[in-house]
């Protein structure tokens, strides 16, 4: 069986992540939403990711082992890559055509080969018969908040690392409710740290550092190579990505990877993407004076979240001066550099510099090879290219 796995119509909905990602990039938990469709159909025959054309070589890059928009896709199960797919779920979508979630097409099945000129229209059209299921449908970033701490519950029971012993810890180490605590025993756990997994699980992997005195929270993820420094407060429903460095207070976030917040500084209600840079006591919002409904901006609309906690969702290659204050539900794109005092504007648009110009192309490109550098990665061809149509659609 081949398995088809497809972004839909709301892409427009998880920017800034979504701008230069896939939406089965997202992370909810231990795994991304492509990772998780792969362990529940191993046996696949091949895997296809249906993407916005101007992404296809940017994901063929990240997934050489998938086929990303061939021009005819053969028969086979069509899956949407912005549900966070469980086991139980493929039980829900065998004996149907065609499935759905609160209107959103989430699955269906096709005995035919489809041209890939025609899928969007395809897609419509079996998204007007189909029948209702109960799935983990990201419709907005700060879906992946929400769901954490269910989907941490979940995936905890998948944990593949050999566990440390925790008796070899050091004494002066707090440990509570050890039994929720699932540690890499190549994490390194400094003196004097306290490890609460009373209210959800702690799950730290591969060559994680936990430095001196910091406190950390479940529910919580840390993925490989990350540090968390010295007296950092983690407060719980939150996933560090792999390769971050955070410091600071922290709760209810998700770090998609490879970003830094060392300092002090609060952030809440969040979602950083990957290569972001935020400055020393950089500070977001995330409720309001008044305990008002929280309004959050896109570039073509603006949405009442009936939410009452939001901070601010981050796109990749941002970067935050000292003591930048982030506003209450902010939107703040791709590639922007952010400083300058008083609050920041609740919308940014992607490759901001400062307040009202916008960055220089090139020297942006060489500041994040060098970001990239300090990590041991490199600045594909691939990712060049991209940046730059983008950098020149929204400037044009």
């Amino acid at each position: 069986m081949n398995i088809i796995i497809f972004e839909d119509h709301n892409i427009q909905n998880l920017h800034p992540f979504s701008i230069n990602h896939a939406s089965f990039e997202l992370k909810c938990g231990i795994y991304s939403n492509i990772d998780r469709i792969i362990r529940i159909f191993p046996q696949a025959s091949n895997y296809y990711l249906i993407v916005r054309d101007e992404l296809k070589d940017l994901i063929q890059e990240k997934f050489p082992r998938c086929i990303v928009n061939p021009k005819i896709i053969p028969e086979g199960l069509y899956l949407n890559g912005a549900v966070v797919w469980n086991v139980k779920d493929k039980e829900k979508i065998s004996d149907c055509y065609a499935t759905s979630n609160s209107g959103s097409l989430v699955a269906f099945n096709s005995n035919n080969e489809i041209s890939f000129n025609t899928i969007d229209d395809t897609i419509d059209k079996i998204s007007k018969v189909t029948s209702d299921i109960e799935v983990n449908y990201i419709s907005y970033l700060w879906d992946c908040i929400d769901s954490l701490k269910d989907v941490l519950e979940n995936d905890k029971k998948s944990w593949e690392y050999e566990n440390e012993n925790l008796d070899n810890l050091n004494k002066t180490i707090i440990l509570i409710n050890k039994e929720n605590l699932y540690l890499s025993k190549t994490a390194i756990i400094d003196p004097g740290s306290i490890l609460d997994a009373k209210d959800g699980p702690i799950i730290i992997n591969k060559n994680v550092h936990i430095k001196s005195g910091a406190i950390i929270k479940g529910p919580i993820y840390l993925d490989c190579e990350s540090v968390v420094n010295e007296g950092a407060k983690l407060k719980g429903n939150i996933l560090i990505g792999p390769n971050c460095k955070v410091g600071g207070e922290i709760t209810d976030s998700i770090f998609q990877g490879y970003s830094n917040k060392q300092h002090d500084g609060f952030l809440g209600h969040s979602f950083i993407g990957e290569w972001v840079n935020l400055g020393a006591n950089t500070n977001n919002s995330n409720l309001k004076n008044n305990y008002g409904k929280i309004k959050f901006k896109f570039s073509d609309k603006t949405i009442n979240t009936n939410r009452i906690f939001l901070g601010s969702m981050i796109g990749d290659f941002t970067r935050t001066g000292i003591s930048t204050m982030i506003n209450t539900g902010s939107y703040i794109g791709l590639g922007a550099n952010i400083f300058g005092a008083g609050f920041q504007n609740k919308y940014i648009e992607s490759f901001s510099w400062g307040e009202n110009e916008v960055t220089d192309f090139n020297k942006f490109i060489e500041v994040i090879k060098n970001m990239k550098k300090r990590r041991f990665k490199k600045v594909t061809d691939s990712e060049i290219f991209f940046l730059k149509f983008f950098y020149n659609f929204i400037n044009k």
